[in-house]
C-alpha cells in the first residue's frame, strides 16, 4: 500500500494548487490500484487535448499568406515581388496570360490547329493589411503574353498571333477579389499565311482597354467571376466593349503529388461581333503548388464562337482538343 501511495505522489502535478485539485491528501484516504489507474487515464486524456489544441491551424485562401505568420517573410506588411497572386487568371479564358499549348481540331474548317500561349502574370508589389483601405491586401501585377496559332497541315506555318500586355491593381477582402487596370492587345497575321493567301486583307486590330473584374470564392473549391473592358482606342475592326464571365471548380487534392480534377466554363462577348457569345469549356486534372499556388493542368477543351484569333474575328470556330497549361 505504501508503494501505491508513492506512485500517486510521483505522478501528481507539482504545486500546492494542483495537489488540491487533482489528488487529495494521502492522510484523508487510502488509494487503491483502481484509483491510481483512473488518475493516470485522466492525466493522459488531458495531455491529448492539449496536444490537439496546439496543432490547430487556420487555412488562408490560396495565394494569400497572413501577415501574422512572422516565421517567414510574409510577416512584412510590404512585399516586393511577392509570391502568388491575389486575383488568379481564369482557367478557361482563352486570352489569359499563361504558358500553355493545345492541339485542336476545327469542325468548321475540318482541319487541325495548334494554339499556344507564351506568357504569364506576376506580382510586382503587395501591401498586406493596409491601414487606409478596408482590404486584406492589395497588389500590383504585370502581365504579358503572345497567343499564336500554327497550321500543322501547312508545315507549321504561323497563321496569326495576338499580343497582350497589361498592368493591374488587384485586391482581396474575405472571399472577394477584384482587379482593375489597363491592357493592350494587337493582332498580327503570319507572313507565311499572307504568302499562301494573297487575297487575304490584313487588318490592324488594336485595342487599348481599361478593365474591371471581380471574383467570389463561393467555397474553397468553387469560384465565379465577371469582368468588363472598355477600349479607349479601338481600330482595325475592334469595338470598345467586351464582357467576360464564368465559373470554376478545382477540387483540393488530398496530396499535392496526386493532383485533383478541375472543370471550368468561360463565356466572352465582344462588341465587334454583335456580342455573340464565345463559349469555352475545359476539364481535366490539376496539380497545385502548396506554397506558390502555381498550377499545372492537363485536359480536354472545347470552344464554340467567334474566333479567338482577332485577325480572323469575323470567322466562326468550333474546336475540340487536348492541352496542357501552366499558371503562375
Amino acid at each position: 500500500m505504501i508503494a501505491i501511495v508513492a506512485v500517486v505522489a510521483a505522478f501528481s502535478p507539482t504545486g500546492a494548487s494542483a495537489e488540491e485539485e487533482v489528488l487529495p491528501s494521502v492522510d484523508e484516504r487510502i488509494y487503491t490500484a483502481t484509483d491510481v489507474q483512473e488518475l493516470l487515464n485522466e492525466r493522459d486524456a488531458l495531455a491529448v487535448r492539449l496536444a490537439t489544441a496546439s496543432k490547430t491551424t487556420v487555412v488562408e485562401p490560396t495565394g494569400y499568406q497572413s501577415s501574422e505568420d512572422c516565421s517567414s517573410l510574409q510577416c512584412y506588411t510590404s512585399q516586393v515581388l511577392p509570391s502568388g497572386l491575389l486575383y488568379r487568371s481564369y482557367i478557361a479564358a482563352p486570352h489569359e496570360p499563361r504558358l500553355g499549348t493545345s492541339a485542336l481540331y476545327d469542325n468548321t474548317a475540318k482541319s487541325w490547329r495548334w494554339d499556344s500561349t507564351l506568357g504569364g502574370r506576376v506580382g510586382l508589389y503587395r501591401r498586406n493589411n493596409p491601414t487606409n483601405l478596408n482590404l486584406d491586401a492589395w497588389q500590383v501585377d504585370l502581365e504579358g503574353a503572345v497567343m499564336v496559332r500554327l497550321d500543322p497541315q501547312e508545315k507549321m506555318d504561323v497563321e496569326s498571333a495576338d499580343f497582350r500586355f497589361g498592368l493591374l491593381f488587384t485586391g482581396k477582402k474575405d472571399n472577394f477579389t477584384f482587379k482593375t487596370g489597363y491592357f493592350h492587345i494587337s493582332s498580327h497575321v503570319g507572313d507565311e499565311y499572307l504568302i499562301k493567301n494573297p487575297t487575304f486583307e490584313r487588318i490592324n486590330y488594336v485595342k487599348e482597354s481599361l478593365i474591371f473584374g471581380t471574383a467570389f470564392q463561393a467555397t474553397p473549391e468553387c469560384r465565379v467571376y465577371g469582368e468588363v473592358a472598355w477600349g479607349l482606342i479601338a481600330t482595325g475592326g475592334a469595338e470598345p466593349w467586351q464582357f467576360q464571365f464564368g465559373s470554376e471548380y478545382a477540387r483540393i487534392a488530398a496530396s499535392p503529388a496526386r493532383g485533383a480534377p478541375f472543370a471550368a466554363i468561360n463565356i466572352q462577348m465582344r462588341q465587334e461581333v454583335g456580342f455573340a457569345a464565345g463559349l469555352n469549356l475545359m476539364t481535366g486534372w490539376q496539380w497545385k503548388g502548396p506554397e506558390s499556388a502555381r498550377t499545372f493542368r492537363t485536359g480536354v477543351t472545347y470552344f464554340n464562337g467567334p474566333s479567338n484569333q482577332y485577325q480572323f474575328y469575323q470567322r466562326y470556330d468550333s474546336q475540340f482538343g487536348l492541352g496542357v497549361w501552366y499558371d503562375f
